[in-house]
């Protein structure tokens, strides 16, 4: 009677667990899913900012003791910490391990459309193309914002967003620690080819490099001009005078040619070649162009045209910023 007592107690309680599983699995929308997707947007994004934040300090702390406190040369040890620390931020190995590794796969299996347990679309999460639901997260509202960090105007899949968010919050960190450590740039420059000497262990050939590299990215966006100096600012100010470059129709060869110059970065490229939207392009293709080029090489005479208005018919040519500290 016991055995039969307890039997039954535990098919009730099996019972109620999958009563309880289906009534979680029936509880799950399009708006649960879309409101998941936004939470892990921002826990992950925060993590982010804080854990390079960390991993950074971390090695910059190590470097202070020896420099401020032993006033000594920066050594092996204060090194191998380093590679530690900028290893976390940079790792090319197959097995996602890194920061930004981690925080893409995390916020991918909560907002990509079509994994499992996902059910909104695509156009909720970015507000094109009126979606089917009355709410969404609407990151459209982000896509001229997000090519200050190399997007490409328009946000129109989970990983571009993605981008943005780790582009975003990597610069607010670097910021943070560049206010935080007003030497860093000159440590980091130091401690490099320290790292760079060291021996990376047999069962894990890269760790060295991707450190270095790690930091070399780092370096590179606090000290834009080498001079050991913070020079870094997250996205880019509407204020102040920009220079300009133009699009324009050229018929000097006496064929029509559209070209344009351009120098900056290839989102800056980007958002150009989209405000260019709408002017001629013969032949087509004429909008393209290396983003360090600087000049094009169709016409010839491009480079002597120093005026918007010059060599071009009325109304074929636009305005737009060209200096990279403008939008």
């Amino acid at each position: 009677m016991t055995h039969s007592r307890t039997r039954f107690a535990i098919q009730a309680v099996c019972a109620a667990l999958l009563c309880s599983g289906s009534a979680v699995a029936a509880q799950m929308t399009p708006a649960t899913t879309l409101n998941t997707c936004q939470k892990i947007a921002r826990n992950e994004a925060q993590k982010l900012a804080r854990k390079e934040m960390l991993a950074i300090g971390t090695c910059l702390q190590k470097i202070s003791t020896e420099v401020l406190k032993n006033n000594a040369a920066i050594d092996t040890a204060a090194a191998r910490i380093c590679v530690t620390q900028f290893r976390k931020i940079n790792d090319t190995r197959v097995v996602p391990k890194s920061f930004k590794q981690v925080m893409t796969t995390k916020i991918l299996n909560k907002c990509q459309p079509g994994l499992p347990g996902v059910l909104h679309t695509i156009d909720d999460v970015t507000g094109h193309n009126s979606p089917p639901l009355p709410e969404q997260i609407k990151t459209e509202q982000l896509d001229q914002w997000c090519v200050n960090f190399g997007g490409d105007g328009s946000i129109d899949t989970v990983s571009e967003w993605i981008d943005c968010l780790i582009k975003s919050h990597e610069c607010e960190a670097r910021q943070a620690i560049a206010e935080q450590y007003p030497r860093v740039s000159e440590w980091l420059t130091l401690v490099q080819p320290i790292m760079a000497g060291l021996t990376p262990p047999t069962n894990d050939p890269t760790k060295i490099t991707d450190a270095v590299n790690g930091l070399i990215a780092a370096d590179t966006a606090i000290d834009s001009d080498s001079d050991n100096k913070p020079d870094l600012q997250c996205g880019k100010s509407n204020a102040g005078t920009c220079t300009t470059a133009c699009c324009y129709q050229e018929f000097g060869l006496g064929n029509q040619v559209s070209c344009f110059e351009y120098t900056g970065t290839a989102g800056e490229v980007s958002s150009f070649m989209t405000n260019c939207a709408g002017k001629a392009s013969t032949p087509p293709g004429a909008w393209t162009m290396a983003a360090a080029a600087g000049v094009c090489g169709n016409p010839p005479d491009f480079p002597t045209h120093v005026a918007c208005s010059s060599g071009g018919t009325p109304a074929s040519y636009v305005q737009i910023p060209k200096d990279s500290t403008c939008p």
